[in-house]
């Protein structure tokens, strides 16, 4: 049993070395902004480095093959030496990485217990970010308990509007209406490739975009952030590793994560995917067409059967959506919205596919699989549904087992009318 081990004050703060900077961006006010720590005890034993730029589309990229890693335009935040480094161990593009540690006997950095990067309040309310993402498993147990791998933080003391989460292997997103995304199982020991695109709104004119090794997984529509008031503020991007479960003295059934991160890039809106995405020079990102693998079987034991249409005001289910039926809004007196996937078999989670009028791609990880989400207790989420668009839509809905193997899909139209 581990025992649990009270953590020692923010003793480097101290000593750490401030350095001040200061960058004209094209989408950003002219800021300067304070490191808190510059990273020492690298596993090269060479001092880390930064690769930063303030022309074009690109604001800032690192990809940790200089001689001062991390020191324009971030703050960093660890109270460690070994926090956040420069690593030869895993490497996607050059000869290093950045490599993100952290251990639950950790001191707190600015209020808990994270090692991570923060970048400036921004001005602007259009961004794209990515990064490349190695997952060690030797050093990244599986857990109930999550911790936080990316985050648009806008201030007012609560849970940030966006976070990229990670529990029991998998990825989710967690956004304002509390309603998780589950973006799939983390194939560890191998890198991945993670591109957003998010235009920060508390409006229905937000959008999370998501794409994981080259393919779409989240396209969401509707509020992205807290609304601006008293204490809120546009979101600014944070990475890294934070994990409020061992905040103060607590310890979980782990007690160390380390990643690696490559290739990261923050961009303004003019920005495109092509120059977002990170390709490896190191090894082809695209292999011969003979050599590409076949797609999983089918698992036949797992299906989705039919779509309900829920009323997320009253949550109770109104009628069956049959395709090519049309739903009158006012005739069910019906204004907030969601759709539920009815399925059979055990599943692990439900991907929902949402094209015309209005589109949303989600990834449901729990019964009932919900387009637009629900908290697990019988509370359905309607997310810009409120009502819905009229027009016509398709919905396709595919069921996964605890494998990722795809089960019996089910697609269906059907139209909004007044």
């Amino acid at each position: 049993m581990k025992t649990s081990m009270h953590k020692r004050g923010n003793f480097l703060q101290r000593n750490q070395r401030v350095l001040s900077v200061s960058l004209l961006l094209a989408t950003l006010a002219a800021c300067q902004k304070n490191i808190d720590q510059k990273p020492v005890g690298i596993d090269s034993d060479e001092q880390v480095s930064t690769k930063s730029t303030s022309s074009g589309n690109i604001i800032w990229q690192e990809d940790a093959e200089g001689s001062s890693f991390i020191n324009t335009l971030c703050t960093v935040q660890t109270a460690t030496t070994y926090g956040i480094t420069q690593s030869t161990n895993q490497v996607f593009n050059g000869t290093k990485s950045a490599r993100f540690e952290l251990r639950d006997t950790d001191p707190e950095s600015h209020s808990g217990t994270r090692a991570e990067i923060s970048f400036p309040t921004p001005t602007t309310n259009n961004f794209w970010y990515s990064y490349a993402l190695y997952m060690p498993s030797a050093q990244y147990k599986d857990e109930a308990e999550d911790e936080v791998i990316s985050q648009w933080h806008g201030g007012g003391g609560i849970t940030p509007a966006i976070s990229i989460r990670v529990s029991n292997g998998r990825l989710s997103m967690r956004t304002p209406d509390d309603a998780r995304t589950d973006l799939g199982v983390i194939e560890k020991d191998k890198w991945h490739t993670y591109v957003y695109h998010i235009i920060h709104s508390s409006g229905s004119d937000g959008l999370i975009e998501i794409w994981k090794d080259g393919q779409k997984i989240v396209t969401r529509k509707g509020a992205s952030m807290y609304a601006i008031t008293g204490d809120f503020h546009l979101p600014n991007w944070k990475m890294g590793i934070y994990k409020s479960d061992w905040n103060g003295t607590k310890t979980t059934s782990t007690n160390l994560r380390v990643l690696y991160f490559d290739d990261i890039k923050y961009a303004n809106a003019t920005a495109t995917y092509n120059q977002m995405l990170p390709v490896s020079k190191l090894v082809s990102t695209t292999p011969p067409a003979t050599t590409q693998p076949s797609l999983p079987p089918t698992n036949t034991s797992i299906s989705v059967s039919s779509f309900s249409l829920v009323d997320a005001s009253t949550e109770k289910e109104v009628k069956t959506i049959t395709d090519g039926s049309t739903i009158s809004l006012s005739s069910l007196n019906l204004t907030k919205a969601n759709i539920r996937a009815v399925t059979a078999g055990t599943i692990a989670n439900v991907k929902l596919e949402l094209s015309g009028a209005q589109s949303l791609t989600a990834t449901d990880a729990a019964a009932p699989y919900a387009l637009q989400g629900d908290d697990g207790k019988g509370n359905y989420f309607y997310g810009n549904w409120n009502p819905p668009a009229l027009g016509k839509y398709t919905l396709k809905a595919t069921p996964y087992d605890a494998k990722g193997v795809a089960g019996v899909s089910k697609t269906i139209t059907f139209t909004f009318s007044k």
